[in-house]
């Protein structure tokens, strides 16, 4: 029998607050189509037509913007240190990119510019986005926050 791995020395899961299901994405893409075309509707009645073509757009970008939310249902971002190793993964739509590196020589990155605020962790070469979930303020927290973990204690 395989023994189970022991949990991280620290650990962070990221995922996007959906205040709406996929199904209720739909029943409100319909409560949105049937209100605005039925003013629309309305306006036809008395001869205003040109509100027609302008409430089926509406109604169609309303549809485009909760597919692209729909797309992103499944991202995340994990962030792992187990001992001298640090590991993160993240899914961006249907794209998942990690890292795996040595924590010794792991960097955390914050670039402010402004009010806005990017993270990440280099490796060598290598660099991976951290807290594309998050606010820039809690990205600057976790900045803080990682940095003093990242260190090394020397046994």
């Amino acid at each position: 029998m395989e023994a189970a791995s022991p949990p991280p020395d620290y650990a962070r899961l990221s995922v996007p607050n959906r205040s709406l299901s996929p199904k209720g994405r739909r029943v409100a893409l319909v409560m949105i189509a049937a209100s605005t075309l039925g003013v629309a509707t309305a306006a036809l009645a008395i001869g205003a037509w040109p509100v027609m073509p302008f409430a089926g757009l509406e109604v169609a970008l309303v549809g485009l913007a909760f597919h692209v939310l729909g797309r992103h249902d499944g991202d995340y971002e994990r962030f792992e240190i187990r001992g001298d190793v640090v590991s993160v993964e993240a899914r961006c739509s249907n794209e998942v990119a990690s890292l795996t590196c040595n924590r010794a020589w792991a960097r955390v990155v914050c670039r402010a510019s402004g009010t806005r605020c990017r993270l990440s962790l280099r490796h060598g070469r290598d660099s991976i986005a951290l807290g594309r979930l998050l606010s820039d303020e809690q990205r600057r927290d976790w900045a803080q926050e990682l940095r003093g973990r990242m260190q090394v204690v020397a046994n």
